[in-house]
């Protein structure tokens, strides 16, 4: 099914769509569920799942940028697009990346912190999400890091992707 838009003068496309974002942010910070984004973050990149010091490293590495761009992400009241009602500068993980595993454990419970912190907030979403919450113990070895950057992964890839469906509206020339 569609729906059909007659030719209209571009002041008034504008406007439109000035409206239609706001009501895109509205919806956001009034949404009780569990879509917790006006838009999708992009997904952490894909890799193996951790095994040994140096996949830990990788991911750790991977899932800290991932995640820094995800909480400065605020929906824009004037185009719609972003992922928070505000972005966060609170839970920004500000550890070094990893290099070794003293430097692994360190990113690896700060990102939990962190993260935690950041999906328990109602300033940045329109709902807690107690869904995708960190579980695993603080990393203090290898196989704790090993549990808890797997985790990280999966949680905060499916926090990221918990947003609505539809996409905000951008008028471009034609």
């Amino acid at each position: 099914m569609s729906t059909s838009v007659r030719n209209i003068p571009d002041l008034i496309a504008q406007a439109v769509q000035v409206e239609l974002a706001k009501a895109r942010l509205d919806m956001l910070k009034t949404k009780v569920g569990t879509i917790f984004h006006a838009d999708a973050s992009t997904a952490i990149a894909t890799l193996p799942v951790a095994s040994d010091l140096p996949s830990v490293i990788a991911r750790a590495n991977a899932i800290k940028a991932t995640y820094n761009a995800h909480i400065a992400s605020a929906c824009n009241a004037t185009t719609g697009v972003g992922a928070h009602i505000a972005a966060d500068a609170t839970n920004v993980v500000s550890s070094a990346n990893a290099s070794d595993q003293a430097t692994a454990n360190t990113l690896l419970n700060e990102i939990k912190a962190d993260y935690n912190t950041h999906i328990a907030s109602t300033s940045f979403h329109p709902t807690a999400d107690a869904t995708n919450a960190i579980a695993a113990a603080n990393a203090s070895d290898l196989a704790t890091s090993i549990t808890l950057v797997n985790e990280l992964y999966t949680d905060i890839n499916a926090h990221m992707a918990a947003a609505m469906n539809h996409q905000a509206i951008v008028l471009v020339a034609p």
